[in-house]
């Protein structure tokens, strides 16, 4: 009988097609690709929270907001670093090597800073209008006629008014920019294609707001047929291109500001009865030349546009290689609190006031859910950060509710022996102004602190903004 366990399939080749192939001996038998076992690596467990860890993204997993908490954490405010650079490092260096162009710039931000007591009091308030547009009696009228009304007709009305009424208001804040990008576009260009470029420009001129028409002109029939040319006859896919994708940006939000489209979205929120009879013997012709005669460009923008200008060209080495890495971090600081999630009003206060300069920052929550108060009134919180140069640096942070106050002041060390007179002088202060103590803590600046420890509110957009790019 044959064994069949034993026999194979006859392989076919050419030279012997009958042969039985044999079984080899288990022994001598090689096996091919075995798993090391001491090369394999155990089951790691997935952390689901690896995108909230310093440094750590878990891909697809880290939203926009995530990645913005993550830099107000790791960051350090302006005010931590403008001492360092402002007040010691250019001060002994601007004769030093600077670039001439680094230099001017500086000379004309310093001139700037000096400033009396009262120009500093107002300095502070026009910073504080600018960096909240939409207040007053009519827009707290709008706010509170679309919580009554459920009408979405309504709420679109308003939100085109407001949209419009952003761009109409800061028209040359906007026509700046887009010279900026056009100038830079120039710059990557030929040296003849340039030149036409800055011949155009030339015909952009400031205006009062909304009487941009003859601007958006030479935008659309001169300076974007241009552009779409060049970019075609060139293949320039470059530098050129990319701030041509920020250009049409900014040139859509100024034409949305347009004076013609702002008076109809104006008659049309008008037309609305929720509002008109919320607005009786008012003179809507009055009320209209107000709105369209609001004004964002004073002395702090011209300030403020010198400091982010100095701070813009030391991030690009005018100021030395030493001192590049400082200047590029303060100037993501400015970015950073100009993010669209930062939810606090922030405002920046350089000055030379009595021959003495300081920088400081404020950050305001003007409405902090989490009070104190018994009545359950209006809550502000603040937190302020100062600098004074020969002096050291100051935080504060304060919460005001019901006419009383919660204070914390933290002061440098150099005043450690002068603790008592800070606090007589500053509950001299708080009498004067007819508010009372809850609590009231002095002490010496340790380590500075951050914007989300002082503010939890900010921790909200987690559970609202969950975007990622």
């Amino acid at each position: 009988m044959v064994d069949l366990l034993r026999v194979d399939t006859p392989v076919t080749s050419s030279d012997n097609t009958s042969r039985v192939k044999t079984h080899q001996n288990p022994q001598q038998e090689q096996l091919y690709n075995v798993a090391n076992p001491s090369r394999v690596s155990k089951t790691q467990d997935q952390n689901v929270n690896a995108d909230r860890q310093p440094n750590q993204y878990a891909k697809n997993m880290g939203s926009n907001f995530d990645k913005f908490m993550q830099a107000v954490r790791n960051l350090g405010s302006l005010t931590e670093t403008y001492g360092e650079m402002f007040f010691s490092k250019l001060g002994s260096q601007v004769n030093a090597g600077l670039s001439s162009e680094f230099t001017e710039e500086l000379a004309q931000y310093m001139n700037l800073l000096k400033m009396t007591d009262q120009e500093l009091l107002q300095f502070f308030q026009n910073q504080k209008n600018y960096a909240i547009k939409f207040s007053g009696p009519f827009f707290d009228l709008l706010r509170q006629t679309v919580k009554e009304s459920g009408s979405s007709e309504l709420k679109s009305a308003v939100l085109d008014f407001l949209r419009r009424y952003d761009s109409m208001s800061s028209g040359n804040h906007i026509l700046k920019n887009m010279t900026s990008n056009l100038k830079n576009i120039a710059m990557s260009m030929p040296q003849s294609r340039g030149s036409q470029l800055n011949s155009m420009i030339g015909k952009l001129e400031l205006h009062p707001n909304g009487q941009n028409r003859s601007n958006l002109t030479v935008l659309k029939n001169e300076i974007l047929p241009f552009l779409a040319n060049y970019v075609s006859s060139t293949k320039d896919f470059g530098m050129a291109r990319d701030i041509m994708g920020i250009l049409t940006l900014n040139i859509a939000r100024y034409e949305c500001g347009e004076e013609d489209a702002f008076l109809q979205s104006f008659l049309s929120l008008m037309g609305f009865r929720e509002i008109s009879r919320k607005l009786p013997g008012v003179d809507l012709e009055a009320l209209k030349n107000r709105l369209m005669s609001a004004d964002t460009e004073n002395e702090n923008t011209m300030l403020l546009d010198h400091l982010a200008e100095t701070i813009s060209k030391g991030a690009n080495g005018m100021a030395g290689i030493e001192s590049k890495g400082i200047f590029e971090n303060m100037l993501s600081s400015l970015l950073l609190n100009e993010s669209v999630y930062m939810p606090l009003v922030h405002m920046t206060i350089p000055a030379e006031v009595n021959g003495r300069q300081f920088f400081s920052e404020v950050w305001i929550d003007p409405d902090d859910k989490n009070g104190k108060g018994e009545s359950g009134g209006r809550a502000v919180k603040m937190l302020v950060k100062f600098d004074i140069r020969d002096l050291g640096y100051f935080e504060m942070i304060l919460f005001s509710q019901d006419g009383k106050l919660d204070l914390e002041l933290y002061y440098p060390e150099v005043l450690e022996q002068k603790e008592k007179e800070i606090s007589q002088g500053i509950s001299e202060i708080i009498a004067r102004n007819q508010i009372s103590f809850r609590s009231f803590v002095l002490g010496k600046c340790i380590a500075p602190k951050s914007i989300s420890e002082v503010f939890p509110k900010l921790y909200e957009g987690r559970n609202e903004i969950n975007v990622t790019v």
